[in-house]
């Protein structure tokens, strides 16, 4: 396989050059025409590492909604199990981030799809290198103390939700309606639920100054599907807690409280959680 890659790349040396030169057009032209005919000619470049990653970083940066809509759509088809894993990551985590945060509807439309798409291409993947089948679902979070404003689980959810999506995109989430037990069998995906509780919070003054101290923990077990029970499994089981400080000189105390438990829950995602659940995809 080396030997025949390394001949292929000797006789298509022009072709290898266009790529970078367009992955060079597409970051640095001011020109809208030439940066969507690159992006058009590395929607085409099937299998290569460099035209995914310029795609990925133009649907995050780029000025113009159609260069985006361009960059994901090809995404949708460039995101395929033969890329290496930095390719298909940085793919993925662009796609995942445009589809809710893209300021044009059409664009986040096109990410979503196109998301959709490369997980289904990258389904038939076995579990290797910390990649897996795993569903994650998010379960509604709970207020031990009572301290949080309305509307703050749903924020502090919404924040673990985001944080697997960021940092483990080959994972699949909810945000809607979560699968049953029959539709995690049938598309073969291993489930995991993942619940939060705010445990402490508190809140300090002095003078014009005020202090907001919160504790949230983290639960993650395997999960049988909307229709069935958290299970707790040797090794496959895990809590996990942090705590935070957010200082200010003004405002709302509660909702200082609800940022905390935002922020102190995405840190503990992102480090706890998704390593956590790499381990349990590699060893299964």
């Amino acid at each position: 396989m080396t030997a025949a890659v390394v001949l292929l790349a000797a006789v298509r040396p022009v072709s290898a050059d266009k790529v970078d030169d367009s992955a060079n057009q597409l970051k640095k032209s001011s020109d809208y025409k030439i940066r969507l005919s690159a992006a058009l000619y590395l929607a085409k470049q099937q299998g290569d590492r460099r035209a995914v990653k310029a795609l990925a970083r133009a649907l995050l940066v780029d000025g113009e909604s159609t260069v985006r809509r361009v960059a994901a759509l090809s995404l949708g088809t460039l995101l395929t199990p033969g890329l290496p894993r930095d390719a298909r990551e940085a793919g993925l985590k662009a796609l995942a981030q445009s589809s809710e945060t893209d300021g044009d509807k059409r664009v986040r439309g096109s990410a979503s799809s196109a998301l959709l798409r490369a997980r289904a291409q990258l389904g038939s993947m076995a579990s290797s290198g910390g990649s897996g089948r795993l569903f994650v679902h998010v379960g509604k979070p709970s207020d031990r103390t009572g301290k949080l404003p309305s509307g703050s689980v749903e924020m502090v959810q919404a924040a673990v939700r985001g944080a697997l999506r960021r940092n483990a995109p080959d994972y699949q989430t909810s945000s809607g309606t979560p699968p049953t037990r029959a539709e995690l069998a049938s598309r073969k995906l291993r489930g995991f639920i993942v619940g939060a509780a705010v445990a402490k919070v508190a809140i300090e003054s002095s003078g014009s100054a005020m202090e907001v101290r919160c504790t949230v923990s983290l639960r993650v077990s395997p999960w049988t599907g909307s229709d069935g029970n958290e299970r707790l499994v040797a090794n496959e089981s895990a809590t996990a807690s942090g705590s935070g400080r957010i200082q200010t000189s003004a405002g709302d105390s509660r909702q200082a409280a609800a940022d905390c438990a935002v922020a102190v829950s995405e840190e503990l995602t992102a480090r706890q959680v998704v390593p956590f659940l790499r381990r349990v995809a590699a060893a299964n």
